[in-house]
């Protein structure tokens, strides 16, 4: 583990950026502030630094220095084995800036252009009738749906062994896009899976051979595998969990060679010398790093806060390049403020850890000159939730609410505890802040509860990291007569997969043969939204009085087309 003493260089730094002013005091100040922001960001994790529960590995980089790095928990609950520094952990989505950087990397070499058509190097894709530039796979504006929901609708589980393979036939299979390419901006997974095919078809290599050679190698990023075989052996990698409101479980991911949008494991050493390469580069040209964080344009001129693997933004008036991941039970997140010289690395195999913001609440205690200095500032900021509300008052607030279209909480009461089910999510417990507030304390949200002027209870608000959103209480109902007008056997062509809709016990269900039900509750007489992950909303098509079929949207999926058929197939 590095040391976490500051050298006098990193003194100077850190004065230039705090923009201290007493040279006299500065020592005795300095020596203080490293004090308080290593209990700071101990106490960031206290809840994880346990050999009960899975945690962490945290650094955090000045110029080109680790100036702070910790790790915490167990990397294996089942043996035991503790989180260091070399331990690896799945990067998720945070192998997106690293198949950016190979693509500008051909780009270079003069083997591709961003402004080329994708077909061009990936001719069986589907002709959509419109040109997806090679550009907006890697910046989410190329209107191609979500593998990830595709998947889940056609009725594969997490648990199933998923290949590259299985994508390509199903993107081959697709007859339309979210939206026209480069007018709209939809984050999903399906562009830079099939960047890695780009990549291995233009480079002639292997995607995980090609990128050894181009960045792991010559960063000595030693530790540092791609995840292209699910029956790879990786020494020292740690294991996903996740908690589902009562203990922690094992997190489970199959996918056999799936890469380019995720399968880097990597350590807090190995990823420091990538993030530190943008200071001091040993690979890469400048133009080639800047590149990565030149953010998208769509048609009509709006610039997107999207670049390359990398998002772009402003955090407390300062310049942002992050990213985040997430797969199974694993959680990164990759800060870097580059007028600071700062970067702050957070990885965990706890899903319910919230890397981002764990990584932003870091962020502060450099960034803040009073957190930094003040050696006596207080470190125990969680509220204490109340002992007990009364029954009648958390029975006001069961119910439906819709958060989003498609996405919904609903609420139950049951022995004096408030407990919540998100579409798609687990049931949770609620911690009780004030009457009318809650909190999920493991994604650090809150909820509040707004009566209107009769005292009922119509709307909540969600705050999460600072940014609120507004749910409004579904009260449409349907009688089941009406609900008959539903049920039969609907067929996709696109996913080549059917779905039964039939009614039970008063709710109308979708039945896939290797899918977990989903229920639909309706919000309007087409309009329905469902409880699962992949089944946002159902909007009916109706002719002549007759429901003929449906179409299907999530969060990365738009009008996906299901038709009416009039008997089962024969495998039913």
């Amino acid at each position: 583990m590095k040391s976490n003493q500051f050298t006098p260089l990193l003194l100077t730094i850190l004065l230039v950026i705090q923009n201290t002013v007493s040279n006299a005091q500065d020592k005795k100040d300095f020596s203080q502030g490293h004090k308080v922001v290593k209990q700071e960001i101990n106490h960031l994790f206290k809840a994880w630094n346990t050999n009960n529960t899975p945690g962490a590995a945290v650094a955090v980089i000045l110029e080109d220095t680790i100036v702070f790095e910790g790790a915490y928990g167990s990397a294996s609950l089942e043996f035991g084995i503790k989180n260091s520094s070399s331990t690896l952990f799945n990067i998720a989505s945070n192998s997106k800036q690293f198949t950016a950087y190979a693509l500008l990397h051909l780009v270079e070499e003069g083997k591709v252009d961003l402004d080329d058509d994708i077909r061009k190097y990936i001719p069986e894709l589907p002709d959509f009738g419109e040109m997806i530039k090679v550009k907006t796979l890697a910046q989410h504006t190329h209107g191609i749906r979500g593998i990830t929901y595709l998947l889940g609708m056609a009725g594969w589980n997490i648990e199933d062994v998923i290949s590259r393979k299985d994508v390509l036939k199903l993107l081959r299979q697709q007859k339309e896009l979210n939206f026209s390419p480069e007018t709209d901006f939809s984050y999903n997974n399906s562009g830079y899976m099939l960047l890695a095919e780009l990549i291995e078809r233009v480079s002639g290599k292997p995607f995980h051979q090609y990128l050894d050679e181009i960045i792991f190698i010559p960063l000595e990023m030693k530790n540092t595998v791609l995840f292209e075989d699910n029956q790879k052996i990786i020494p020292n990698l740690a294991s996903p969990y996740f908690f589902d409101g009562t203990g922690y479980k094992k997190g489970i991911r199959n996918s056999k060679d799936i890469v380019g949008n995720t399968g880097i494991r990597t350590s807090i050493d190995d990823l420091c010398k990538w993030v530190i390469n943008f200071e001091k580069p040993k690979i890469g040209s400048k133009e080639l790093l800047d590149k990565l964080a030149h953010t998208a344009v769509l048609k009509n001129g709006d610039t997107l806060n999207y670049a390359f693997g990398q998002k772009v933004s402003q955090y407390n008036g300062r310049k942002v390049i992050s990213h985040g991941g997430a797969d199974a039970g694993y959680r990164s997140q990759v800060l870097r403020f580059p007028d600071q010289k700062l970067a702050i690395i957070v990885l965990t195999n706890d899903g319910s850890l919230n890397a981002d913001e764990e990584a932003y609440a870091i962020a502060d205690i450099y960034l803040d000159n009073k957190k930094m200095l003040d050696a006596n500032s207080s470190i125990d900021v969680v509220q204490k939730p109340l002992r007990a509300i009364a029954k009648e008052t958390l029975k006001k607030y069961e119910g439906k609410f819709e958060l989003q279209p498609g996405f919904i909480l609903e609420f139950n009461e049951k022995e004096e505890q408030l407990y919540i089910t998100a579409t798609g999510q687990g049931t949770f417990p609620l911690e009780m802040l004030n009457e009318e507030q809650f909190q999920i304390r493991r994604i650090s949200a809150t909820i509040t509860f707004v009566k209107n002027e009769n005292g009922d209870v119509d709307t909540l608000t969600f705050n999460r990291n600072g940014q609120d959103s507004t749910g409004k209480r579904i009260r449409f109902h349907m009688d089941n007569s009406k609900l008959q007008e539903y049920i039969g056997i609907y067929y996709s062509p696109e996913l080549r997969t059917s779905y039964e809709l039939k009614i039970e016990n008063g709710v109308l269900t979708a039945i896939h043969q290797r899918q977990e039900i989903t229920q639909l509750s309706p919000l309007t007489n087409q309009k329905f939204s469902g409880n699962t992950w992949f089944f946002g909303s159902l909007e009916f098509d109706i002719e002549e009085g007759s429901v003929v079929g449906f179409k299907v949207s999530s969060d990365r999926v738009h009008n996906l087309r299901f038709n009416k058929v009039d008997k089962p197939f024969p495998f039913w």
